[in-house]
């Protein structure tokens, strides 16, 4: 099962990132129905979450349901596109279609976006725990 990793300090670019890894396309993501920067947070795009979400993908959803979902349930809009950055126009096709569509990266890109996913990631938890008080009874 593939799983979406959704904190609101992540960046804009992660995100991608993660899309690239799990869904081989890319996605663009909008704050305020403009186009969000690289640099922005999931927070500055509308997630309203406090804490590190494991969002579960269900890949037989078409892409205009998985979307919608996203959208209902974390109030942050974004698009999947192709490796270009152009949307998808056929919204019914299946989440597990993308992977042959968007089988653009070769070997290395993939292990390049891994390793930088899970730097990224790594960072995140880390200062996430930092800002965290300590458990106490």
């Amino acid at each position: 099962m593939k799983i979406l990793k959704l904190h609101p300090l992540m960046t804009i670019s992660l995100l991608q990132l993660q899309f690239q890894r799990l869904l081989r396309c890319n996605c663009a993501v909008y704050a305020r129905y403009a186009l969000a920067n690289a640099l922005d947070t999931l927070q500055d795009a509308g997630f309203e979450e406090e804490v590190l979400i494991d969002y579960p993908i269900d890949e037989t959803l078409s892409l205009r349901e998985f979307e919608e979902d996203l959208e209902e349930r974390f109030h942050f809009s974004l698009e999947l596109c192709n490796k270009d950055f152009k949307p998808f126009t056929n919204k019914s096709l299946r989440l597990f279609q993308l992977l042959s569509i968007c089988a653009a990266y070769d070997a290395a890109q993939q292990e390049q976006c891994i390793q930088l996913l899970d730097a990224g990631l790594n960072k995140l938890l880390l200062a996430n725990n930092r800002q965290q008080p300590p458990f106490s009874c």
